[in-house]
């Protein structure tokens, strides 16, 4: 080039690299010869089988470095075939830490590749110039070569590896020298001359023998093995075919010179390698260099890569990343705190065989339970805890489980409290994740196949758990209230498995400690007064931040902890009352829905589940689509199963909800086994049959949720299912169903309500008139008869309202005129049970006993006398009239004592003297159990000629709607 396109003849280095931004060719006097079409300024460096040269791209005006084959390797075969193996391989990965390829070029006989030029040093140099920097400083540690920079470089060699391995390509041959980090950051991997793919046979190559701590000497040639000496796994060394775990072994050798700038080991020879491996000590990196304050974690992570025996190291690249990313994001580091067996009786606070039976609240007898084998900790473990197992199932072996974060014995409400990691086999596909038996995950696609051992590992770390198997990660699950409890366990249904090296871990606190984990720990040891004034700090000066929001509210959970723990009740009752107000610092916030959460758990610590559950729905109908509104939704989850081992009532009110607010609960697995329960248990009414779960499950839930409404005397939610069915294309039995429980509950406003809805649809028009029509005769007259006769519906739908109607005059007073409407309409009734119920009722309010006798004759005496006849307590009242109460008392004896007994049979647990009339059967009793009480006693007074306390009853049985 001439002087005037370049008027300074000796450029320096960065004015070159201007010059060549600028898309300028570099002076003739630069350019040492040519290869293609690429002007060669320099040599860069050399290596076993190639040369690696800067040059100048004339079609692109641009820096690059070319590599070619050593001019003395030129005749060599092998060496074409190799040398063209690795830019075919490296070309393949597309990762940000692996140099790219441009081009491939075969020129006559030369074989050349193109990459970028990266400027910059290689990973062996930056360790060189630190360890001359500790000499030169007297042990002081310059920044750029602090072991936390160092390790964020190894990760990014470690994520290009890992995403090599992820395509089949082993490396072979990582060390420093093969590694450039760039002036802004960039980490490289250059050299891939070695690599191979795990599936192809190994090749015998040379191993370069470092006789020096960075000396460069040394060629690949083929015949032996292949690898660099000091960075070579002793397998290798004994002629064992790379694998994964060599790789990760040439990663811990380089982690272990960023953590002591030293080697681990000094190997003279592959010869003495082989002679002297099996006497190699690994000292540890803090003994090598405890000026340079190794931290124990990076040294254990050091000591599992270059264990000699590959199966104890990592398994995969991602596991040592995983490690090395919670050294540099301050998680906390596992301390060994115990191990348990379950053999040995001195571990266990509790190792019993128990029943354990769910659902019993609305069941009559435990029909979802089991014998399990229960054992719980003697010792109680931190925060955070890991669980570790080897786990074999064999033959029989139906699964095991994984007991955490279970409280102290006298927290404890039940035996199964905290969280339970069940672990399914291929014969019973159940793997979950239980919150008290709740189920918050579902993974039935892992499982442990019988016969093959399963290293299990569980942690517990702040509001998270992590469950990981065979150190692969399978799912975490986060919970926004505090996992309490500090006990681990087992749980099995057989004894058809094996464990072995049972142990726990704790861990410290996070060296990179969240603001919220002061007050947690405050908290956590019930020092409630501190903990209340760092959350509210937290919450004042991070308005708007998850931090601040999360504080808000831990600090209504704080005074709700407090309110639980105090004995006197006054103060207790302040302090719920002080919870509640200072959940509604939430209100208007990003975190809205955790003001009706913390309220939610305040009212079921008071056991005001009604309130619980106006804050829940009241939450739901505010933010339907909020990103915080899953936490509701799995709490309802969890309090609907939790209720239905205690509250009846309570389990029927979240069932409702949920049906109503969560449709995915009817994908549950769990949920649907407490909805056929529930169905297999209740008391059957006298409904048309609705479609089944399995025929469609949106007419199922319409159905179901129009009866738990029923039960709960909610006409307010019935009108709202009445929308939802018009909104819906939904059969014929449900709006009959519907009217038919509006009907019996006697409310006229809702039930005029349900008319005007269905009368908007003509298919709907004349089952709503009907109803209207009968809404309009509640008083007992003559000529109804016309009106069930003439209306052009179905008999079955009219018979559902026939008796409704029935048991309205009845109650006022018209068992003549009832009498005769049965009586007119007897031919075209289809339901014997059910009309002879309600014509001996009217026989006996009339006192023509005789005709009811003919009617009781009808069935077997064995028959009348169980209690799961619904003519039970009419016979009662029978004997009562026409043979005396003391034989009446002898049939009533017959009642089964059980918590929720029939309603056809609560007359006889009242005169049994079981107190069911008293306040806590009044708070557990449903509205039409109630009222059929009240009924059957009015009947049975009636019959022994008390008429005063008949009418009182009957009053009562027409005023009460609670």
């Amino acid at each position: 080039m001439d002087s005037e396109n370049n008027p300074k003849e000796n450029p320096t280095p960065e004015e070159n690299s201007f010059a060549f931004v600028k898309g300028q060719k570099p002076l003739d006097s630069e350019v040492k010869f040519r290869i293609g079409p690429y002007l060669i300024l320099e040599t860069i460096g050399k290596g076993g089988m190639g040369e690696v040269f800067l040059a100048y791209d004339t079609s692109c005006g641009r820096q690059i470095a070319l590599k070619r084959i050593r001019e003395d390797l030129l005749n060599f075969k092998q060496i074409h075939d190799r040398f063209l193996k690795e830019a075919h391989i490296t070309s393949q990965l597309t990762h940000p830490s692996v140099i790219p390829i441009y081009t491939i070029h075969k020129d006559k006989g030369t074989i050349y590749y193109t990459m970028p030029y990266v400027k910059g040093e290689t990973l062996r140099q930056l360790l060189k110039e630190a360890r001359n920097q500790e000499i030169k400083e007297h042990h002081l540690e310059p920044v750029q070569s602090s072991i936390p920079s160092l390790i964020r470089i190894l990760i990014s060699i470690c994520q290009a590896i890992a995403y090599a391995h992820s395509h089949q390509v082993l490396h072979r041959d990582i060390k420093p020298e093969n590694i450039i980090v760039g002036r802004f950051g960039e980490v490289l991997i250059l050299d891939w001359g070695l690599a191979k793919l795990m599936n192809d046979p190994d090749e015998e190559g040379e191993i370069e023998e470092k006789k020096g701590y960075f000396d460069l000497s040394g060629l690949t040639r083929v015949g032996k093995v292949v690898g660099t000496l000091n960075y070579m796994a002793p397998e290798r060394a004994l002629g064992k075919e790379a694998n994964i775990q060599t790789d990760i072994y040439s990663l811990g050798v380089i982690l272990y010179q960023m953590l002591t700038l030293r080697f681990p080991f000094k190997r003279k020879s592959l010869k003495n390698f082989r002679e002297e491996m099996k006497y190699e000590e690994l000292i540890d990196p803090t003994e090598i260099a405890p000026y340079r304050d190794v931290p124990r974690v990076l040294s254990k992570i050091a000591f599992t890569c270059l264990d000699p025996d590959p199966k104890k190291r990592y398994r995969r690249v991602e596991d040592l990343i995983r490690d090395l990313e919670n050294f540099i994001e301050g998680r906390a580091e596992w301390f060994h705190t115990k191990e348990l067996s379950p053999a040995k009786k001195s571990d266990w606070e509790f190792q019993e065989n128990v029943f354990l039976a769910e659902h019993i609240a609305i069941t009559r007898a435990a029909e979802v339970s089991d014998w399990m084998n229960l054992m719980i900790s003697k010792d109680s473990f931190g925060e955070n805890v890991r669980i570790e197992a080897k786990v074999r199932l064999k033959t029989h072996g139906h699964g095991v489980g994984f007991l955490i974060s279970v409280p102290e014995i006298s927290e404890r409400r039940h035996l199964n409290d905290g969280y339970c990691l069940w672990l399914g086999s291929d014969i019973n596909k159940s793997t979950k994740l239980l919150r008290s038996t709740v189920e918050v995950v579902h993974a039935p696609e892992l499982v442990l196949k019988r016969y093959a051992w399963y290293k299990i590992t569980i942690e517990k770390i702040e509001h998270r758990i992590n469950f990981y198997l065979n150190d692969e990660l399978q799912f975490s699950y986060v919970s926004h209230l505090p996992l309490v409890g500090t006990h681990v366990g087992l749980l099995s249904r057989d004894a058809d498995y094996e464990i072995q090296d049972l142990n726990v871990f704790v861990a410290g606190q996070n060296v990179m400690v969240k603001c919220l984990a002061v007050p947690d720990a405050f908290l956590a040891h019930k020092n409630f007064t501190a903990a209340l004034s760092e959350y509210r700090r937290i919450g004042y000066s991070f308005p708007g931040r998850q931090e601040g929001r999360e504080a808000m509210f831990r600090a209504g959970i704080t005074l709700l902890e407090e309110a639980k723990n105090e004995t006197n009740p006054l103060l207790a009752e302040k302090l719920y009352d002080l919870s509640l107000k200072e959940f509604e610092k939430l209100h208007e916030t990003p975190g809205a829905p955790l003001e009706y959460l913390g309220k939610a758990l305040v009212y079921q610590s008071l056991k005001e589940y009604e309130e619980e559950i106006k804050c829940f729905e009241l939450a739901l109908r505010r933010f339907p689509s909020h990103p915080l509104s899953f936490i509701l939704h799995e709490q309802i989850l969890s309090r609907m199963h939790e209720c239905s081992r205690s509250n009846r009532k309570a389990t029927y009110k979240f069932i409702l909800l949920a049906l109503r607010r969560l449709p995915r609960i009817l994908t549950l697995p769990n949920s649907k086994r407490l909805f056929s329960s529930l169905e297999r248990h209740w008391e059957e009414l006298f409904l048309l049959k609705a479609p089944s779960f399995l025929e469609s499950s949106l007419q199922w839930s319409l159905n179901f949720s129009s009866i738990l409404a029923f039960w709960l005397n909610k006409g307010y939610v019935l009108t709202e299912i009445a929308e939802d069915m018009l909104k819906k294309t939904v059969v014929e039995p449900l709006p009959v169903n519907l009217f038919t429980l509006l009907f019996k509950m006697e409310d006229s406003e809702f039930l005029s309500k349900a008319i005007q809805i269905f009368s908007q649809k003509e298919e709907y028009r004349l089952l709503a008139a009907f109803v209207q029509e009968l809404n309009l005769i509640l008083e007992p007259q003559e000529g109804v008869d016309e009106l069930f006769l003439k209306t052009p519906l179905d008999f079955k739908t009219k018979e559902l309202f026939l008796y409704a109607l029935i048991d309205i005059w009845l109650a006022k007073g018209g068992a003549n005129k009832a009498i005769i409407l049965l009586d007119s309409l007897d031919p075209y009734l289809e339901n014997t049970l059910e009309l002879d119920s309600h014509k001996i009722w009217c026989y006996l309010k009339l006192n023509l006993f005789e005709e009811a006798s003919k009617i009781f004759s009808n069935y077997p005496s064995d028959f009348l006398a169980k209690e799961d006849c619904p003519l039970f307590s009419l016979f009662g009242c029978f004997l009562a009239a026409t043979d005396g109460e003391e034989v009446a008392y002898i049939h009533f004896l017959g009642a089964i004592d059980i918590a929720y007994p029939r309603t056809w049979t609560l007359l006889a647990h009242f005169l049994k003297g079981q107190r069911i009339e008293n306040l806590s059967w009044q708070q557990r009793a449903f509205f039409w159990e109630k009222k059929q009480l009240y009924r059957q006693i009015s009947l049975y007074y009636h019959c022994i000629g008390e008429p005063k306390q008949s009418e009182l009853w009957l009053q009562r049985a027409s005023f009460d709607k609670t």
